[in-house]
This record gives C-alpha cells, sequence and structure tokens, in this order.
C-alpha cells in the first residue's frame, strides 16, 4: 500500500517512528522554528499525497527532530474545494499515523466571527462545527467509522497550551467552522455562523480532526485570525497576516511539544 510505502521512507529519514505530526495552513510555513532541524521531502516522492499547488501552501513533507522530538510538518495541505473527495484530503493524517504520529497539531488561517477577535490573533480551537457537507470516513475507510468526537481537541493538549501561552500569543480559544469553500462568506453567512456558537469560519482542519481521532491520534489545533469574516478580503492579504504571524505561533507550538 503506498501510504505504508510513504510512512517507511518518513521513518527512515526520521531515524525512527515520528511523535508529533503538524499540518501548517496558508501562508503558515513560517510555523516551523528555525530549532526545527529538518529534510524537505517533496510531496511528489510522497506518492499517496494528492496535492494541488496554490499561493501559500509549498507542497512538501518537513522531517527531523524539533523540540526533542521527531517532527512530520506537512507543508501544504489538499482542500475539498480543489475537486479532492474527503478520504484524500485526510491522507496526510493516515500517513502520519502509519509512520508512528499519536499526535496531531493542525494550524489555519480563519476569519473572525466573534466580533472581539481581530486580525493576528491566534484562537485555540476547544471544538469544531463540520459543514462540509462531508466526512472522511465514508465508504469504509477506517474499521470502525462511529468514533466519539467528545472532546474531539485533546483537553491535556489545550492544557498545555495554555500554560505556556503569554499575553504576546495573543492566545484566544473558540469553535472553528469548517466550510466547503473556496469563496469566502457573505455578510448574511457570517452572521449565521456566529449565530449558530462559531469564532472563526475556515476551509480546513475538521476533517483532519476527524480522521485523527479515528486513528486514536490527540489532536491540538489553533487557527491564526487573519480577517473578519463576512468582509471585504483577499487571499493575498490572508496570506500576508498568516506570515506576519506565524513566528508567534512557531514559539507557541515549540513551548508545548515537550508535552506532546
Amino acid at each position: 500500500m503506498q501510504i505504508d510505502k510513504d510512512a517507511a521512507l518518513i521513518r527512515n529519514i526520521a531515524g525512527g517512528d515520528i511523535d508529533v505530526a503538524i499540518v501548517l495552513g496558508s501562508g503558515l510555513a513560517a510555523a516551523v522554528g528555525s530549532s526545527f532541524e529538518r529534510v524537505a521531502i517533496p510531496y511528489e516522492r510522497l506518492r499517496s499525497l494528492p496535492f494541488s499547488p496554490l499561493p501559500g501552501h509549498r507542497g512538501e513533507a518537513l522531517v527531523g527532530t524539533w523540540g526533542e522530538r521527531r517532527v512530520l510538518a506537512f507543508s501544504g495541505r489538499s482542500h475539498l474545494y480543489q475537486g479532492f473527495s474527503a478520504g484524500q484530503v485526510t491522507t496526510a493524517v493516515r500517513v502520519a499515523r502509519a509512520a508512528g504520529a499519536r499526535a496531531l497539531v493542525l494550524t489555519n488561517a480563519a476569519g473572525a466571527l466573534n466580533l472581539e477577535f481581530k486580525a493576528g490573533d491566534l484562537m485555540l480551537l476547544c471544538d469544531h462545527l463540520n459543514l462540509t457537507g462531508t466526512n472522511p470516513l465514508l465508504a469504509g475507510i477506517v474499521d470502525n467509522p462511529f468514533v466519539d468526537m467528545l472532546d474531539a481537541y485533546s483537553p491535556r493538549l489545550r492544557n498545555a497550551a495554555r500554560r505556556h501561552a503569554t499575553d504576546a500569543h495573543r492566545m484566544r480559544e473558540g469553535v472553528y467552522a469548517g466550510l466547503l469553500g473556496p469563496s469566502y462568506e457573505t455578510s448574511a453567512e457570517a452572521a449565521y455562523l456566529r449565530g449558530i456558537g462559531a469564532d472563526a469560519v475556515g476551509m480546513s482542519t475538521v476533517l483532519e480532526t476527524i480522521m485523527a481521532r479515528a486513528l486514536d491520534m490527540e489532536v491540538l489545533a489553533f487557527s491564526l485570525i487573519t480577517n473578519a469574516a463576512g468582509a471585504e478580503t483577499t487571499h493575498e492579504e490572508v496570506t500576508a497576516v498568516a506570515n506576519e504571524s506565524a513566528p508567534r505561533l512557531a514559539q507557541l507550538v515549540e513551548k508545548t511539544l515537550p508535552e506532546i
């Protein structure tokens, strides 16, 4: 199976089983710190991974040591709006688990729904709303698709992130709404999402979390707030804010890694 072959390649480069996998969202390649000693593997070498290039998504897997952990960081993800299935966009999670990872750190760029959130804030995900219209566990991808999603975002890892966050990290907490995309939200849609309890909205993460929980992985996730949902914005603006704010996210992840 190609996933197993790709996992074997990753373990060989890492020198053993991966401890933690990280998925980097739009413009968040800078969220891997300078202390992360890594080797870059182009996605072309990991043949199980579907990928279609997007601005802000490099398309390479970074394998090495960061914070005394063997880390696999995916710089670039696939999305439903590119025409991929729910199973395809979560292949990276399956590869990471096959390579040994028992924990997954997800990052994304998101639009703020909570009126107190500002561009540049970090949001620790405490829950999500899957509004994509699909699920990666369809069609028997895993043996038991009836996965308990209570506390999908690990309380243990969230507590660790809270302990290491300072005022400088500008960390908020909230519920993430995952939508299909690729268009941004109308003002009415933003008001609706706010009304049903979402604090931020984006086009990723929720399916990866579902797959990770099905594979018995602990999940920690952060949104980097790049814009106000329902207001005029562009992908270039989103990526620019993510690039500028990513070092704070990198620092927080690095501080938390010893407890993951």
